[in-house]
């Protein structure tokens, strides 16, 4: 009796084609778009332009500013915990990672991480009670995914970390000047 080699056990369990021949499995990346290619960068830009307008035209930033049942004491906690989310991500990425050399992954920034998993809790728990008096309860949840799904991560995937930082640092500044 002949010893089947690893190859040939592989071999027999891919599917066979009509002729009978194997058919060829692609690589993990074959066919794929590399991740920077033009068509998701217009992609990105188009699912954030379009979910800062369905904000707009579910009145969520005329809400926070003017809409007298927010809750504005919970939005205001919910404004330190994406400040402090900010400067921890400024601190990793540009610090640590940039300046330092050091990776940036969980093994090397185990505490971080688990810090910034509570803020953000601590930020989507604080929004929600902030807004749910306004929208209610579904429409507080379309309008958080939105802005999180929507519009917070396709810009990350479309921006460079330094621009993210430096234009979230911006518009975090501005923002809370409006806001009073």
């Amino acid at each position: 009796s002949k010893m089947r080699t690893d190859v040939e056990r592989q071999e027999e369990r891919r599917p066979l084609a009509s002729g009978g021949g194997s058919v060829p499995i692609p690589p993990p990346s074959g066919g794929a778009l590399p991740p920077n290619h033009w068509y998701y960068k217009v992609k990105r830009t188009c699912i954030a332009a379009l979910s800062a307008y369905a904000l707009h035209e579910l009145g969520a930033w005329h809400a926070v500013f003017h809409a007298p049942d927010v809750q504005h004491g919970w939005f205001k906690i919910g404004l330190a915990a994406s400040v402090a989310i900010l400067a921890i991500k400024v601190y990793i990425e540009i610090f640590c990672g940039k300046m330092k050399g050091k990776r940036v992954d969980y093994d090397n920034f185990r505490q971080w991480t688990h810090a910034l998993i509570v803020l953000i809790l601590v930020a989507t728990v604080s929004f929600n009670v902030a807004l749910w008096p306004h929208f209610g309860g579904a429409k507080t949840m379309l309008m958080l995914t939105i802005f999180g799904f929507g519009f917070l991560i396709p810009l990350s995937l479309l921006l460079p970390t330094y621009l993210q930082n430096g234009l979230a640092a911006v518009l975090m500044t501005f923002f809370l000047q409006q806001y009073q």
